[in-house]
């Protein structure tokens, strides 16, 4: 009766994990999505993509200066007005929630 008991409770111990792992994968697409002006992102070339990070790590790559929401173009002009003609910017682009684009200042 007990290794029964336990069995079960073991069973739904993995179900319950492995739902977890599911949903993790499914909700994690975009780890920028959510990024907001101020915030840091890092960004490498080994792992793609750009992901929201607290400024103080040293992955911290980038400042979020704008953001433009529904546009997703990497050739947009629609950061600019968050610059000074002659500054360097980034732009990170996505298709994910209706496209974005984040308006980047190098961090530092």
């Amino acid at each position: 009766m007990r290794n029964l008991l336990v069995r079960r409770v073991a069973a739904v111990v993995v179900a319950l994990a492995t739902l977890g792992i599911v949903v993790s994968l499914l909700t994690t697409g975009d780890a920028a999505e959510d990024a907001a002006v101020g915030d840091c992102l890092a960004a490498s070339v080994a792992r793609p993509g750009a992901r929201v990070v607290r400024c103080a790590e040293a992955t911290a790559a980038f400042t979020v200066v704008g953001r433009v929401d529904g546009e997703s173009d990497s050739a947009s002009r629609s950061c600019e007005r968050f610059f000074e003609a002659d500054e360097e910017y980034f732009l990170y682009t996505s298709t994910a929630g209706g496209g974005y684009l984040l308006c980047l200042r190098r961090a530092g």
